[in-house]
């Protein structure tokens, strides 16, 4: 019997569901492939905004950018920006020598990305996680820099 594909998760959900409207939707994404519209997200000034002040170690102003961009964006995008905010809360935790907060945040972040690998909304996801990936592997040291940064897409340096 043939299995039927999965529908797209309501959009709106009750007060206090709200992770699990993400599971539903991180399911329907990895099942899928529908990542949503990469291209509109990738021109926004928001999402520079924040990628910039990641890359500039301010981990706790780009985690309150990613978020304010993530309060107006649809599912599934919706997704990709909650990882990136979960990056800079993760950093932001690194900053204070949090390890439990620190792990806690980049292990869920880096879940979420890879259902947005190779590339999305113009980020290099994939070297994202693997810096990322190789920052929760390192023993010592891996409070101080040099941090991960985000990187455009090949496509975006030769523009």
């Amino acid at each position: 019997m043939a299995q039927q594909p999965l529908t797209r998760p309501p959009q709106e959900f009750p007060h206090g569901a709200r992770r699990q409207a993400d599971a539903q939707w991180l399911a329907y994404v990895a099942e899928t492939g529908d990542t949503g519209d990469s291209a509109s997200l990738a021109g926004s000034a928001t999402l520079q905004r924040g990628i910039a002040e990641f890359n500039d170690g301010r981990f706790r102003d780009s985690h309150d950018t990613f978020e304010e961009l993530w309060r107006s964006t649809p599912y599934p995008e919706r997704l990709f920006l909650l990882a990136l905010t979960k990056l800079g809360a993760g950093f932001a935790h690194a900053l204070r020598r949090n390890d439990k907060g620190m792990r806690s945040q980049l292990t869920e972040a880096v879940r979420i990305l890879r259902a947005f690998a190779p590339a999305y909304a113009a980020v290099d996801t994939q070297r994202l996680i693997a810096d990322v990936s190789a920052r929760l592997a390192h023993g010592d040291g891996h409070f101080s820099p040099p941090f991960p940064t985000i990187a455009g897409t090949e496509d975006d340096a030769h523009e």
